[in-house]
C-alpha cells in the first residue's frame, strides 16, 4: 500500500475531502510513501512527486480536475517509467507495482519533508524554464539530474543512489 502525503493545494485539486484522509501509518513497501504536491509551471498544473525516505522524485504536468480520479495509475506509470529509464529491471518494477496496488491518502506530516519538496519544485521549474519549457526541455534528463543532486536530508548522497540500494537490496 501507499500512502500519497498530499498538501493542502493537492488535497483541493483532488476534491479531498478531510474526512476522507487516512491516518499516518508507517510504511509497509520498499520505497515507503510519498509526499506530492502541485504547482503551475510553464502555464501547465504540474504534480511534484517525492519519495519520503530515498527523496527521489519526478513530475507530472498538464494535470486536471479530471484526473483525482486515476491519479493511482498516472503514479505508477509515471513510477515505473523513471524505473526503467534510470535502469531497474522489470522484476524490480514488478516488486514496487505489487506494494503500491492499493493507494490512501493523508495530510503532509514533516515540515523538513515540506522544505525538500518546496527546494524540488523551485529546481523543477528553473530546470523546465531554462530548457524552454515544456515544448523544448528535455524533461528525462531534468528528472535525472534532479535526482542527482547531493540531498542534505539522506546525509548528501544521491536520491537516485539511495532509492537503488533499497531496491536491490530487497531483491536480493
Amino acid at each position: 500500500m501507499i500512502q500519497l502525503r498530499c498538501t493542502g493545494k493537492v488535497q483541493k485539486q483532488l476534491s479531498i475531502k478531510p474526512s476522507e484522509l487516512s491516518n499516518i501509518k508507517e510504511p509497509d513497501s520498499t520505497l515507503g510513501n510519498w509526499y506530492l504536491n502541485i504547482t503551475t509551471i510553464d502555464r501547465r498544473k504540474t504534480f511534484i512527486f517525492m519519495n519520503e525516505s530515498t527523496l527521489l522524485s519526478f513530475i507530472l504536468y498538464g494535470v486536471k480536475k479530471s484526473h483525482s480520479a486515476t491519479i493511482h495509475e498516472m503514479f505508477i506509470r509515471a513510477l515505473n517509467q523513471l524505473l526503467l529509464f534510470e535502469g531497474f529491471d522489470f522484476e524490480i518494477i514488478n516488486l514496487v507495482n505489487d506494494e503500491y496496488h492499493e493507494i490512501e491518502y493523508t495530510k503532509t506530516h514533516s515540515r523538513s519533508l515540506l522544505g525538500n519538496l518546496n527546494d524540488l519544485v523551485e529546481n523543477y521549474k528553473y530546470h523546465i524554464y531554462e530548457g524552454g519549457g515544456f515544448q523544448h526541455c528535455d524533461l528525462t534528463s531534468i528528472i535525472r539530474d534532479i535526482n542527482r543532486m547531493p540531498q542534505r536530508n539522506i546525509g548528501w548522497e544521491f536520491s537516485i543512489n539511495v532509492a537503488r540500494e533499497l531496491l536491490t537490496s530487497q531483491n536480493n
